[in-house]
């Protein structure tokens, strides 16, 4: 109860809101909007009236237990074709995500640590699956199922009208009709861009609510660090397509990390200051060095050692 009332307050002191505002979560209540899921008819409409459209479920629940968001996508394993499933599944929570007032960077760290176990066979685009090397593996399989008998003799097998029909029956009828199957699935098939959009824009919208513990001083900076290297590894995984989307999202968390650090200043100890600039001396931080669209726009580590600066100062100053 005491991590949850120190994330309550922290909420309360970024948002600027009121704490009375926020309705107290019993153990008893939590413990019903956090049961899991029943996947079947009575089952989902009972999650759906009873915890996810229920109030408390974003002020108290999604913040800090993104639980049913893995239970959905685990779910997904058992489906033929889950791709409009899981489409769906994250664009519902998207939108509810909206919600939200703020987002614990530990649970959120642990969602992304899992999403490349389901996501990815979705989102990778292997060249070996495209629709055009497809076809050329149909035709390149018949090939040589018929090469031996027809190098031999060319003509063998089809020097009479009969056995020539046979030979469009056993070769290439079926040829025909296993490339027009193929064609038909890949028109039928969403393209997976919709889905790296939708979970890019879920991740951002995390980003720019995430709140770290100021009683924990170093262990933010470290938190920074892992969410960052697990947005490098879903692009890495296909999940997150393209490095304009990584570094835009590389923004969010920084944004977010040097508000945090402004709006904490006053409790936060110098050695926090100086374990992040010692960290940064002593480290390559593949996510701060990534290039900027424009040469003239600010670097990210730039930005942190400005943000550092300038909470040091305005403590000294306060000293004074």
């Amino acid at each position: 109860m005491n991590h949850k009332n120190t994330l309550f307050y922290l909420l309360a002191f970024l948002c600027n809101m009121p704490v009375a505002q926020a309705a107290p979560l019993t153990k008893e209540a939590f413990e019903t909007m956090t049961r899991p899921i029943a996947f079947n008819r009575a089952g989902l409409e009972l999650f759906f009236i009873e915890q996810f459209n229920v109030p408390t479920y974003t002020e108290h629940i999604l913040p800090s237990h993104f639980g049913h968001l893995a239970h959905f996508l685990h779910y997904s394993n058992t489906i033929v074709e889950p791709y409009d499933f899981v489409l769906t599944v994250f664009d519902i929570f998207h939108t509810r995500m909206k919600d939200t007032h703020w987002v614990n960077a530990l649970s959120f760290s642990l969602l992304l640590e899992q999403l490349p176990r389901y996501l990815q066979t979705m989102c990778m685009q292997k060249e070996q699956e495209t629709l055009q090397e497809s076809i050329k593996d149909i035709l390149y399989k018949r090939f040589i199922s018929r090469f031996t008998k027809y190098s031999q003799n060319p003509l063998d097998g089809i020097n009479t009208f009969d056995t020539f029909l046979n030979t469009i029956d056993e070769v290439i009828n079926p040829t025909a009709q296993e490339i027009s199957e193929l064609v038909t699935k890949a028109a039928q098939k969403r393209p997976v861009t919709d889905l790296q959009n939708i979970v890019s824009r879920f991740i951002e919208s995390a980003l720019e609510k995430i709140v770290w513990n100021p009683q924990t001083q170093q262990d933010s900076w470290d938190s920074v660090c892992i969410l960052a290297e697990q947005i490098n590894h879903l692009h890495t995984c296909g999940i997150i397509q393209s490095s304009k989307t990584v570094n835009h999202l590389y923004w969010s968390l920084l944004y977010r990390y040097g508000y945090f650090l402004r709006s904490t200043k006053d409790i936060l100890v110098p050695a926090m200051f100086d374990y992040i600039k010692e960290d940064l001396a002593a480290r390559h931080h593949d996510w701060l060095a990534t290039p900027e669209v424009e040469g003239f726009l600010t670097p990210k580590k730039d930005y942190l050692k400005y943000i550092i600066w300038e909470c040091i100062a305005e403590k000294e100053m306060q000293r004074q």
